[in-house]
């Protein structure tokens, strides 16, 4: 008897939708749409909606400028400044409106880099029909889902180092912020954690909101985000889309072969720019080629390669 095949559709038969979130970081919003114009077709979209919240007018009219360079840009303007109640009112509308479309969203201080979009749903494309993986998200270093993929390759590459990156949670550690830029700025670490092979894919439990897509398989089990604050319940997107895992019994999934980058979490924030300014990070991303593979690092040592790739294992 024939083997049955099953024939999955093209990934460009996908076309979703994305949500960019931005508010008082200009120059942060500026680097993201600088990453999202060149390593990305982004006709590939249906629709990108750009949810400015209590923006300054040169904040508006740089992404007016945006607008206008894509047909497929929509602006919704949020006011009051915050999640709640108008950013979360936005999302709301919206996650109604295309609850039957693929929806990824991301946030003003994420930079991809290139082939996301083809990663990122060639992975949505093997997973839509799990029921418990109803969510995926690029490896983000500096995110507590990234520190988790990439930590068996740090013990192995930098073990002299460790208390560099291990210690309070991401969120707010500042030390881990600073020492994971200066090693994906200076010292080759994405292409060096990539050329170990590591496993296509980790699952966890919990979710970092930088950068996910996610489907009406997660739409349902989200909806209404809230827009009013009471005690003991979710307050933020992240709290909400974390409590549906954790309710459901659900996993993210983390695509260890697409590396994207999320600049800082609040509380670093301040302390990072004054050590990994955004002009260090914009130098680093524009020196990738967009038409050829990363360039190879060095050889490793024999034994030194091997260690690492049993530790990504």
């Amino acid at each position: 008897m024939a083997k049955i095949s099953v024939l999955k559709p093209p990934t460009n038969s996908i076309k979703p939708v994305l949500m960019l979130l931005t508010s008082h970081r200009l120059d942060c919003f500026m680097l993201c749409v600088k990453c999202l114009e060149r390593f990305t077709d982004l006709s590939r979209l249906k629709r990108i909606y750009v949810l400015a919240n209590s923006v300054t007018e040169e904040h508006a009219a740089v992404i007016e400028r945006f607008r206008n360079r894509h047909s497929n840009v929509s602006v919704l303007d949020c006011r009051p400044r915050g999640l709640i109640p108008a950013v979360n009112i936005a999302q709301n509308t919206l996650l109604a409106r295309h609850g039957h479309d693929v929806i990824i969203k991301i946030e003003e201080d994420l930079f991809v880099t290139p082939n996301w979009l083809e990663h990122l749903l060639h992975a949505y494309q093997l997973h839509r029909h799990r029921t418990d993986v109803p969510v995926l998200s690029p490896l983000t270093p500096v995110s507590a889902t990234g520190r988790h993929s990439l930590i068996p390759f740090l013990n192995a590459a930098y073990p002299s180092e460790r208390s560099m990156f291990a210690g309070p949670p991401v969120e707010d550690n500042w030390v881990y912020h600073r020492w994971i830029w200066d090693k994906v700025l200076t010292d080759n670490l994405v292409e060096s954690f990539l050329e170990q092979g590591p496993q296509p894919y980790d699952y966890l439990n919990f979710l970092n909101v930088n950068c996910i897509i996610y489907d009406q398989r997660l739409i349902q089990k989200v909806l209404p985000l809230p827009v009013r604050r009471y005690p003991n319940t979710a307050s933020t997107e992240n709290i909400a889309f974390n409590k549906a895992l954790w309710e459901n019994n659900l996993k993210l999934g983390i695509i260890n072969t697409s590396i994207v980058h999320h600049y800082s979490h609040a509380r670093c924030e301040e302390y990072l720019r004054t050590h990994i300014p955004l002009d260090s990070v914009w130098r680093f991303l524009s020196g990738i080629n967009v038409d050829t593979p990363p360039k190879r690092v060095p050889q490793l040592p024999p034994s030194t390669a091997l260690r690492l790739r049993r530790a990504v294992r």
